[in-house]
């Protein structure tokens, strides 16, 4: 059996809980920032969108709805019940017009599901500015009239320390061959125990997990 990667299977099981908040083709989704859209199956039942800058090399966007910018979307205000935006903040230059450009597109108690890493290498370089706290997001929530619903770890302690020594089993120098052989087993046995056993009372996650609401009571 190869390394499993619990980060992605907590991402999905948070994807499948979004999805799940749509019951048919009037509920709107945006999948912010979409990428490869790894999600887009789970969103089939409803109206499904993509937005994403489309500038890493080598990608496929063909797949992509709109060619843009998260902090600047080409669709009418209020247009969605749900914004998925996942893996994508960090890569963004200023992460306050990015969540008020979701707000904006947001209907009223409509529903923005985020992730983003605390702990994880530079990565997309060289679009790779920022990393987030519980309490970044939440201060950012605040800043973009956004209500917090859940900030959680999306792994536990055990995933972050699967993704620190197999980073190390992978880049230790050649002198250190039994070393990295060491980690990269240790790796493997601490995804399986995140998977298990997801641990949040001890340590630092790798990524959270977020839900962030657009008031109903108030436009601005």
């Amino acid at each position: 059996m190869g390394f499993v990667n619990p980060s992605r299977e907590h991402a999905r099981r948070f994807a499948e809980r979004a999805a799940a908040r749509g019951t048919d083709r009037t509920f709107r989704v945006l999948d912010a920032g979409a990428g490869s859209a790894p999600y887009a199956d789970l969103f089939a039942h409803v109206t499904y969108e993509t937005a994403d800058v489309c500038l890493t090399e080598g990608k496929d966007y063909s797949h992509i709805t709109y060619r843009a910018d998260v902090v600047d979307l080409p669709v009418p205000d209020a247009s969605y019940d749900l914004v998925w935006c996942s893996q994508t903040l960090e890569h963004v230059r200023d992460p306050d017009v990015a969540l008020a450009e979701l707000r904006r597109v947001l209907r009223p108690g409509g529903e923005a599901w985020l992730t983003a890493p605390f702990f994880y290498e530079e990565h997309e370089k060289p679009w790779d500015f920022w990393r987030f706290s519980r309490y970044g997001w939440a201060e950012l929530a605040q800043r973009a009239d956004l209500e917090v619903v859940e900030i959680e770890p999306m792994e536990g302690f055990y995933g972050m320390l699967a993704y620190a020594l197999l980073m190390g089993g992978r880049q230790l120098p050649d002198e250190l061959a039994e070393g990295r052989r060491a980690m990269t087993r240790m790796s493997k046995r601490f995804a399986e125990l995140d998977l298990a056993d997801k641990r949040t009372d001890i340590g630092m996650c790798k990524n959270y997990q977020v839900i962030l609401r657009r008031p109903v009571d108030r436009a601005r």
